[in-house]
C-alpha cells in the first residue's frame, strides 16, 4: 500500500474515534415527565361515606370546643375563688388573737366603771383609761368595731339575749342593757353582744 493511502486510512480511523467521543459526551435527550393520570371521582357510596365521616369529625370538633370552654370557665371560677379565699385569709388572719384580747378589754372597762363608782384616785384612773384607749385604738387599726346594742332593736345576727326585763317605756325586744360588748372584725361578727331585752306587759 502506498504511503498516501496509508495516511488516508489513518485519518479516517482518527475521524471515526472523534465522532464516537462526541457521541458519548453529548447530553442525553431529556425525557418529559409523565402526565398525571386523572383520578376518577368517588362513587356515590364513597361520597356518602366521606360526608358521614366529615360530619362525625365536625361533631367531634364541636364537642372538643365545648369541653374546652367548660374547662376554661371552671378554671377561671377556681382562680377567682382562690383569689377571694386568699384575700379573706389575709383579712382575718388576726381573728383568733383578737378574740383572746377582747376579755382583757372587758376587764379594763369593768375596772373603769368600778373606779368611777368607788372613787379611785385620779392618777390610777387615768392610767387604766389610757391603757384601755390604747388597746381599743390598736384593735380599731386592725378593723375591729364594736356592735351597737343599748337602745337598738334586738337583732339575732348581732345580739345574744340572756334575759328579758319588763319595761313599758320601750318597745318589745329593745335592748335595754348590755352585759358584754359585741365586736365585728371588718364585716364579720366575731362576738355577739350579750344583752337584756325589754318586754312590755299590759297595765290594768
Amino acid at each position: 500500500m502506498a504511503k498516501k493511502d496509508l495516511l488516508d486510512v489513518e485519518d479516517k480511523v482518527e475521524l471515526s474515534f472523534k465522532k464516537m467521543e462526541r457521541a458519548e459526551v453529548a447530553p442525553k435527550e431529556k425525557t418529559l415527565p409523565e402526565e398525571p393520570t386523572a383520578t376518577e371521582p368517588p362513587s356515590g357510596g364513597e361520597a356518602a361515606d366521606l360526608a358521614t365521616e366529615l360530619a362525625a369529625k365536625e361533631e367531634e370538633a364541636k364537642s372538643n370546643y365545648d369541653r374546652l370552654l367548660r374547662v376554661s370557665a371552671e378554671f377561671e371560677n377556681f382562680r377567682r375563688r382562690s383569689e377571694r379565699e386568699k384575700v379573706e385569709n389575709i383579712k382575718f388572719a388576726n381573728e383568733e388573737i383578737i378574740k383572746k384580747l377582747l376579755p382583757i378589754v372587758d376587764n379594763l372597762e369593768r375596772a373603769v366603771d368600778h373606779a368611777r363608782n368607788e372613787g379611785m384616785p385620779d392618777n390610777l384612773m387615768a392610767g387604766i383609761v389610757l391603757t384601755l384607749n390604747e388597746l381599743n385604738g390598736l384593735l380599731e387599726k386592725f378593723g375591729v368595731k364594736s356592735v351597737s346594742a343599748v337602745g337598738e332593736k334586738f337583732d339575732p345576727q348581732f345580739h345574744e339575749a340572756i334575759a328579758q326585763e319588763v319595761n313599758n317605756t320601750q318597745e318589745d325586744n329593745t335592748v335595754v342593757k348590755e352585759y358584754e360588748r359585741g365586736y365585728l372584725l371588718h364585716d364579720r361578727l366575731i362576738r355577739p353582744a350579750k344583752v337584756v331585752v325589754s318586754k312590755r306587759v299590759p297595765v290594768n
